[in-house]
């Protein structure tokens, strides 16, 4: 195969990001911003989390950056998992999108550039697709109806309503 002529170092790094970022991001250190605009657009598509991946989601909301050995303890205690359960749920949502890294001095630094009300937003919706045809009239009848709601829940529920005519 011949190898590409490139006009200048930036022209092949940022080629580099491009083919690295269809594959892993876990291999790729980027020092612009390339990989966190990969980012906010893989979250447009339809990602969705497991609940292993909330977990962690929820983890680095909370406070970012972390380091993996930072990580690793929190899940060992939230969750009992081990360093390599944490590792690949990072390398995962690595690739996904969801989170990235930077090198730090002594150990890469974990971010997500991800919205926590954007991604709840965007879960809810699939669920309500999925789950009631994209009816929140049905999901909501669904609950009362079931006296699946305490009254300070249909409270709660009236004020929202009213609050949002």
């Amino acid at each position: 195969m011949c190898k590409p002529k490139w006009e200048s170092k930036d022209q092949w790094s940022k080629t580099i990001v491009k083919e690295n970022s269809r594959r892993r991001l876990s291999k790729t250190v980027v020092k612009d911003n390339s990989q966190r605009r990969m980012s906010k657009e893989i979250m447009n598509e339809n990602i969705t989390l497991n609940n292993s991946e909330w977990c962690m989601m929820e983890e680095l909301w909370q406070e970012q950056p972390k380091t993996l050995m930072q990580l690793v303890h929190k899940m060992k205690e939230k969750q009992g998992w081990s360093k390599s359960t944490t590792s690949t749920v990072l390398r995962r949502m690595q690739e996904k999108g969801c989170v990235r890294y930077e090198e730090g001095e002594k150990a890469r630094n974990y971010f997500t550039d991800l919205n926590r009300e954007e991604v709840v937003l965007k879960e809810t919706r699939a669920f309500l697709d999925r789950a009631f045809g994209g009816s929140l009239g049905l999901l909501v009848n669904t609950f009362v109806g079931g006296s699946q709601l305490t009254k300070e829940e249909l409270e709660e529920l009236r004020e929202i309503l009213h609050k949002e005519i």
